[in-house]
């Protein structure tokens, strides 16, 4: 890779973002050229829209690479076709509702000289009150709990990250593609950028936050306009796969357990978010066992680290970080 000049793919997944489209693509086109890179390419991978999406890149955009689905699959699988059809050296997901500020990847770049780091993410702030939204993400995690949103909002240390948001995330093309990139069994929506991230880890490589990469993202109306008892469902269920996915083997069914107690309280009470999702979950088990077991076989890097070991790396990278940027 030409670390000073690299190749970058910016995958845009969309589905009905007529109206967001023209912003986030103008944006993506500056921070790509006031950061000094030539050899780029923008694709716009469609989600079987209804609205006049598919029109305005035609009319406006007729550079972007559009891909086309005849069926709404969900988001991993959205971008799972934009980044199939990519072909430069770095992938950039970006949501269609975010911005990037000018030379967005300045900063981001000159850290994929180390050839163990699998993506970078900046900082992500709210557009129009510019509070911080997403930073580096603590690992919160223990040997029965993946906890991934508490955010630290270091304006100045790079630092590691459990995982990289789906909406900003550079991504060095050949390990993405090689992992296969998104878990589609996530699809809908819900934490499949929290599963890549624990993923690529457990692989052996590094996840870092680069604050001096920002953008700017307005919330996705979207999952908003959706029912919310649906939402909560499917966010419930995927918190279950992540779970299933990577929990070490003695303590796997103690989870199943547990939730499998406290879904039945749930319901007793009349929540039946929780049963829904449960139902749904135990249903996926034999395919997420085949997908455990595999994974545990995949190991590119020697073999796969535990959630443990994982979360000792991150905390020993954060300290070193912390220690570099601040000298005593």
């Amino acid at each position: 890779m030409n670390i000073k000049n690299p190749s970058i793919s910016i995958v845009i997944p969309n589905y009905n973002g007529f109206k967001l489209l023209p912003e986030t693509i103008e944006h993506a086109k500056n921070a790509l050229k006031s950061s000094g890179l030539s050899d780029f390419e923008i694709i716009v991978s469609d989600d079987a829209s209804t609205d006049r999406s598919l029109d305005l890149l035609a009319q406006s955009f007729p550079d972007v690479i559009l891909v086309k689905s005849k069926e709404n699959s969900g988001f991993a699988g959205n971008v799972n076709r934009g980044i199939q059809r990519s072909t430069k050296e770095l992938v950039c997901l970006l949501n269609s509702d975010v911005h990037l500020q000018e030379g967005y990847f300045t900063a981001q770049v000159p850290l994929f000289e180390n050839p163990m780091v699998f993506g970078v993410m900046g900082l992500i702030q709210e557009q129009g009150t510019k509070v911080f939204q997403d930073g580096a993400k603590l690992p919160s995690v223990s040997n029965v709990k993946i906890d991934s949103n508490k955010n630290n909002f270091s304006e100045h240390e790079v630092l590691p990250t459990l995982f990289l948001s789906g909406a900003n995330a550079l991504l060095r093309a050949s390990y993405l593609k090689e992992m296969g990139g998104l878990n589609e069994s996530f699809n809908p929506y819900y934490a499949e950028d929290v599963e890549l991230g624990i993923r690529a880890w457990r692989m052996g490589w590094t996840l870092l936050y680069q604050p001096a990469s920002r953008c700017f993202h307005a919330q996705s109306s979207t999952i908003l306009k959706l029912p919310s008892d649906h939402v909560r469902t499917v966010a419930k269920r995927n918190k279950h796969f992540l779970h299933f996915l990577h929990l070490p083997d003695g303590f796997l069914w103690v989870y199943v357990l547990q939730v499998s107690v406290k879904a039945f309280f749930q319901v007793m009470m009349g929540n039946r978010v929780h049963g829904k999702a449960l139902l749904s979950f135990y249903r996926a088990i034999p395919a997420l066992m085949k997908q455990r077991q595999a994974f545990q076989n995949s190991s590119i890097n020697g073999r796969v680290l535990s959630l443990m070991e994982v979360r000792k790396k991150i905390l020993r990278l954060m300290e070193l970080s912390q220690t570099t940027a601040n000298p005593s």
